[in-house]
């Protein structure tokens, strides 16, 4: 038995696919003008962090996704990698604000370093925890020992992602609390058939 389709025409007039070409040029446009507006700011970034530190091993980075105004992490061969959120690119308060905490932490990188490596070693039983409460997800984390704080659930494929900030003086309540709020991101993903749930909360 064939399967049989109606086809309805649908007019499309002249005028209609050059405004709607006219929209896809002007949104690319649009993304250039803020993608060099980035990497303006990033190459400024880096000659001030380098004028700052005396450091000329520095890698900047401008990211539009994060919960946090900078992070630092190594690379490979552990030199240092600095990626700004773009958001607060105008607000200069907060850049400064972030380039003193950075000039700060690369001044010592080699000792923060040092500790940054003993943190991830004192997060390391509540990250085997979440794996346990976990087993069927693939968990990734960072070590932010500040105040705010990031969750977020992913499917990847066939895979589940699930990424979150971990610190030192984590108590058994932020663990309980962690993992609920993780089993609710999933849940998210569940019910609206999702594939990104991410939220943000405070550490008291």
């Amino acid at each position: 038995m064939g399967i049989e389709i109606d086809i309805i025409p649908v007019l499309v007039t002249p005028r209609q696919v050059f405004y709607y070409l006219y929209y896809l040029e002007a949104k690319m446009q649009e993304k250039t003008a803020e993608e060099i507006k980035n990497q303006e700011w990033a190459n400024w970034l880096l000659e001030e962090l380098q004028r700052r530190t005396g450091r000329h091993d520095i890698e900047v980075k401008v990211t539009p996704y994060s919960n946090h105004d900078v992070l630092i992490s190594a690379a490979a061969d552990k030199h240092p990698i600095v990626s700004f959120l773009s958001a607060m690119r105008e607000d200069s308060p907060r850049v400064a604000q972030a380039l003193d905490y950075t000039s700060e932490m690369l001044q010592s990188w080699e000792v923060n370093m040092v500790i940054h490596e003993k943190a991830k070693q004192d997060c390391l039983p509540f990250y085997e925890r979440l794996q346990r409460e976990f087993p069927h997800m693939v968990h990734e984390y960072n070590v932010v020992d500040v105040g705010k704080h990031s969750a977020r659930v992913t499917k990847v494929d066939d895979k589940i992602v699930s990424f979150f900030d971990l610190w030192p003086q984590m108590t058994e309540v932020d663990v309980k609390r962690l993992i609920s709020y993780i089993e609710d991101l999933e849940a998210t993903l569940d019910r609206e058939n999702a594939t990104y749930a991410e939220m943000t909360y405070w550490w008291n």
